[in-house]
């Protein structure tokens, strides 16, 4: 198990390719989860219509590993990197790859906006940061 002072929490938000559809999103969710137990990274993927938003928590080199898949991935384009942070703790302790749409839900709609208005960003600072931290504990 990694020791929790060695822990971080990556932030990243991208846009989502065009012709990615819902099959291939719940493919990408269930290799995600799968590879992810086995690597021991949890997180929070967070989607609209447009964007993901993704928060990913373990081993330090192996998150930056991920992110750096994720970054060559056809499926996202424009990723940008909001925050890499060292915790004590897993926000996510259980969750593999948690996944929440917010597509024309009317109780995530202030939620999408947020991503949406995040999305076209193209660099952050730390109060950016600090506030996508908070809407992803507001989850």
């Amino acid at each position: 198990m990694t020791n929790d002072t060695t822990l971080l929490q990556l932030t990243y938000i991208s846009r989502i390719c065009a012709n990615v559809s819902e099959q291939q999103i719940a493919l990408i969710h269930q290799q995600a989860e799968r590879n992810n137990a086995r690597l021991q990274i949890t997180g929070l993927l967070l989607m609209t219509d447009r964007y993901f938003m993704q928060l990913l928590e373990g081993d330090s080199a192996i998150v930056k590993s991920k992110f750096a898949k994720i970054a060559q991935d056809s499926r996202h384009q424009e990723v940008r990197l909001v925050s890499e942070r060292l915790v004590q703790q897993r926000q996510f302790p259980d969750w593999h790859m948690g996944l929440k749409r917010m597509l024309d839900q009317d109780e995530h709609q202030d939620l999408a906006a947020v991503i949406n208005l995040y999305g076209q960003q193209q660099q952050f600072s730390t109060q950016h940061a600090d506030a996508i931290s908070l809407l992803f504990r507001s989850i």
